[in-house]
C-alpha cells in the first residue's frame, strides 16, 4: 500500500488528500494518525466518480472511524473524540449537499411505517415500501 501526495494538486488523488487533510505521511486524519492509501482513494474515486464526491465519502468514512472512539480523561484534562466524528459528519453533509452523490458508508434514511405515519395506509407492507427505493 502506498502514500503519495503532491502539493501542486494536479492529480485528483492530491485534491482529495488536500480537502480532507491527509497530506502528511504518518500524520493522517484516521485514528492513530493513519493515512488513506493511494489504492483506497483510487477505489473510492472509481465508485464516486469525482474527486469532490470522493472527498465527501472520505469524510463519511472518517466520521464512522472516529465514532468508535469514546471520551477519555487523563491528568485533569478530558477529550471527547466523538466530537471529531461529528465534525467529519458535518463536513460530509456539506460536501454531499454541494457536490451530490449518496453516502457510500452511511445508512439509508429510515422509512417510517408506524401508527404515526400519515402517508402510508394500513395495507402497505415493508416489501412495498422498499421496492420504491430499489
Amino acid at each position: 500500500m502506498s502514500f503519495t501526495y503532491s502539493d501542486d494538486l494536479l492529480l485528483e488523488r492530491d485534491r482529495i488528500r488536500f480537502a480532507v487533510g491527509d497530506t502528511t505521511e504518518e500524520a493522517g486524519p484516521k485514528p492513530e494518525d493513519a493515512n488513506y492509501t493511494d489504492e483506497e482513494l483510487a477505489g473510492l474515486l472509481a465508485i464516486e466518480g469525482t474527486w469532490q464526491r470522493t472527498a465527501a465519502a472520505v469524510f463519511e468514512n472518517l466520521a464512522g472511524l472516529w465514532s468508535r472512539h469514546v471520551t477519555f480523561s487523563a491528568a485533569g484534562m478530558s477529550a471527547n473524540q466523538s466530537d471529531i466524528a461529528a465534525q467529519y459528519r458535518l463536513s460530509a453533509t456539506e460536501w454531499r449537499q454541494q457536490w451530490g452523490g449518496s453516502s457510500t458508508f452511511g445508512s439509508v434514511a429510515p422509512i417510517r411505517a408506524d401508527g404515526y405515519s400519515d402517508d402510508i395506509d394500513s395495507t402497505t407492507t415493508d416489501s412495498d415500501l422498499l421496492a420504491e427505493y430499489q
